[in-house]
């Protein structure tokens, strides 16, 4: 079996047509390993544009490349033809990120290339991320290399010396790990972070809401009475509706997280803009007093509701 990682690099058009939309392949690299810790062999190939005739500004302004040499190149189906006659018969197929594979499948249904659709590629990035850093959060290959110590004698955002940066990070992991997680443990480590991330932002959020609801100036202050159940509270018009401090246009909350002993929701006025309105519930009389207050964006910010949002409980009334 042989090993191969591709990268590729391409246009853009400015989206007036389908045919803008399609990200159009302008290079293929790659780079071939028999052996894990043997030499490879490189493929590079330049693609004649057959859709977009001017570069994107933005892809000029990253790659080094002619314009002109790129139009002497061949066409999409022979370059890719002469790639896969190159990777031969029994390839496994890698690349850092999900993007390439996805664009390589669009250029190929665009140009009717059937039979090469079915390929399985691996996401080496998204391995790298979650067994090596422990995290989800798509790192760059450029930092991925450094973060390995490996040497980078070469350019960045070139596709052959990308494939070639690629093909040193899958050795190197097989190097530590022994071999690279299955999707299954990859899903598995997913599943593991995103409750490791709750669990963070839930003690956080909890902790600042009791800060803001003790010690910040609210503009509203309301005791919603004594209910039968905890909870019950939630969905009486006490604590869901309530006007605009500013200027006395109708509000209702959204949904309520809960966070502790702390449930906050969010409403908007659309003339003076977000509020958030916090509640506790205490014990009362065999029932449950509820007490809300609400706040601007100013004492409670949208990155803290968006912590909310991520370690709480939603209840939706």
């Amino acid at each position: 079996m042989s090993y191969v990682f591709f990268d590729l690099e391409w246009n853009q058009g400015y989206p007036r047509s389908e045919a803008d939309r399609l990200d159009e392949i302008i290079q293929l690299g790659a780079y071939r390993l028999e052996d894990w810790q043997a030499e490879g062999e490189a493929f590079s190939a330049y693609v004649r544009p057959s859709i977009h005739r001017k570069l994107h500004h933005r892809v000029r302004k990253m790659l080094p490349l002619d314009q002109k040499e790129l139009f002497r190149a061949e066409r999409f189906p022979e370059v890719v033809s002469h790639f896969f006659d190159w990777c031969g018969e029994d390839a496994a197929f890698f690349t850092w990120g999900p993007s390439d594979a996805r664009v390589l499948d669009l250029n190929l249904a665009w140009y009717g290339l059937e039979e090469y659709l079915s390929l399985e590629v691996y996401d080496l990035q998204r391995a790298f991320d979650l067994m090596i850093l422990g995290t989800d959060q798509q790192t760059a290959l450029k930092d991925a290399v450094e973060a390995l110590g490996l040497s980078a004698p070469l350019e960045f955002h070139d596709a052959c010396n990308d494939a070639y940066y690629t093909a040193r990070i899958g050795a190197e992991m097989i190097r530590r790990l022994g071999e690279l997680p299955s999707e299954q443990e990859l899903s598995f480590r997913e599943r593991e972070l995103y409750r490791e991330r709750r669990a963070r932002a839930a003690e956080q959020a909890a902790e600042a809401l009791d800060q803001v609801f003790q010690s910040e100036e609210a503009l509203l202050d309301r005791d919603c009475g004594v209910f039968a159940a905890e909870g019950d509270c939630l969905k009486s018009r006490s604590a869901r509706v309530f006007r605009c401090p500013k200027c006395e246009n109708w509000l209702c909350n959204g949904n309520w997280y809960q966070l502790g002993h702390s449930y906050v929701a969010r409403s908007r006025c659309m003339e003076h803009g977000r509020f958030y309105t916090i509640l506790r519930q205490s014990p009362e009389g065999g029932g449950w007093r509820g007490r809300c207050r609400v706040f601007t964006d100013e004492v409670l910010p949208a990155p803290l509701f968006r912590l909310c949002k991520l370690g709480g409980e939603v209840i939706t009334v």
